[in-house]
């Protein structure tokens, strides 16, 4: 038997925006929900296609990789915290072509400083053979 309130608010939380398991299991907890009903909960709404943690850990993995401004390490962190599978799409992620057009678009000038640079591509979730790869090319 399915909680109507457990299974009302769980839908107010997914109207807000989509949510992965994880993330509603824990926003249910908070709410004070016990185990037994935001299992059923969950359960009628994977059913019903409300949840599916595989589609959205692929929607946010393209999000991410369509904007060409960060590496495979920043996605795979970001999908982590919302609790998602990480997607084999990302293996097509070109990470260096990126690299190297945000260092050609944010550092222009001659005397750029190394460190920068590396610090800039690492917040970014480069790794650091792609970072040493750039560094490498552009500055020797």
């Amino acid at each position: 038997m399915i909680n109507k309130e457990v299974y009302g608010k769980a839908l107010r939380y997914l109207q807000v925006r989509f949510l992965s398991e994880g993330e509603l299991v824990q926003k249910l907890n908070r709410y004070g929900a016990v185990e037994g009903d935001i299992a059923a909960v969950i359960n009628k709404l994977k059913q019903e296609r409300f949840i599916d943690d595989q589609r959205l850990a692929l929607a946010v993995a393209e999000q991410y990789m369509k904007k060409k401004q960060y590496g495979r390490l920043y996605i795979v962190h970001k999908l982590k915290r919302r609790y998602l599978p990480i997607p084999s799409i990302l293996s097509s992620l070109n990470e260096r072509d990126i690299a190297c057009q945000l260092v050609k678009k944010k550092f222009l000038q001659d005397d750029v400083d190394k460190k920068k640079i590396a610090r800039y591509l690492t917040n970014r979730g480069f790794s650091v053979s792609i970072i040493s790869e750039i560094l490498h090319e552009y500055l020797y």
